[in-house]
């Protein structure tokens, strides 16, 4: 009897870690998505941002030892130079930025078309460890609405609390990557391009809270009519 507690346990334990694994996935990769679809828009957005600053400016006025001024009275002069073409379409910087995006992210495209297949078998497993460790199958559907409740509430709090996170883990990665860049670059660049990372996160983020909310209504109704439906069904089973 006890081998058979200790059975039931494990299995209940290791459906409730596939089928959270299975969630995490499918919730990373559904994000990772759209990010990829909207990358237009990151595009836009950094191509307004470097519109509306003199960043570009600036960079070329330190690296050259010039003042701004300077730098705009000579490109007065000699308006076809390569950082004169810049600092007037300041905005173009963005294309060959976003180019490197999708040439890095390219390779691992074909991972995350195949992520569903993954997904799908994680739920299979899961659901049929969680009917082994209860032998019935309206308990087994309970067990996985609460585990879908519990997923679902815990994205959308994660993925709800990344806007608010993000300068903080802009200023982090500027840290890591070098802590003299860091110092160096202007608030007003750090501060341009949390709001080209904010538009291109919208979309991916409203998309997924939609999804998290319809799970979390749909996970509350199931457990509630599986739990009536798994006491139903064990009170039969004790008066036959």
């Amino acid at each position: 009897m006890k081998a058979k507690t200790i059975l039931r346990f494990l299995s209940n334990s290791f459906a409730g870690l596939l089928f959270t694994a299975a969630f995490l996935l499918l919730f990373t990769s559904i994000f990772v998505s759209g990010l990829l679809d909207n990358l237009p828009v990151l595009e836009s957005s950094l191509q307004q941002q470097l519109s509306d600053s003199n960043f570009i400016l600036e960079q070329i006025a330190k690296g050259s030892n010039l003042k701004p001024e300077e730098i705009l009275k000579l490109c007065e002069q000699n308006p076809n130079q390569p950082a004169c073409e810049q600092i007037k379409n300041p905005g173009l910087a963005a294309k060959p930025a976003i180019d490197e995006i999708n040439k890095q992210i390219d390779p691992y495209k074909p991972l995350l078309k195949n992520s569903k297949f993954l997904v799908i078998i994680l739920f299979i497993f899961s659901i049929l460890f969680y009917f082994l460790g209860t032998m019935s199958l309206y308990a087994s559907l309970f067990k996985i609405s609460i585990n879908t409740l519990i997923s679902a509430l815990s994205g959308l709090i994660i993925f709800s609390s990344v806007p608010k996170l993000l300068p903080g883990m802009v200023d982090q990665a500027f840290n890591i990557a070098s802590a003299d860049i860091s110092r160096e670059l202007p608030v007003s660049f750090k501060e341009n391009l949390i709001v080209v990372i904010n538009d291109w996160l919208k979309i991916p983020l409203a998309e997924l809270n939609t999804l998290f909310i319809y799970l979390i209504a749909a996970s509350i109704l199931a457990s509630v009519l599986f739990y009536f439906l798994k006491k139903k069904h064990q009170q039969t089973t004790k008066v036959d």
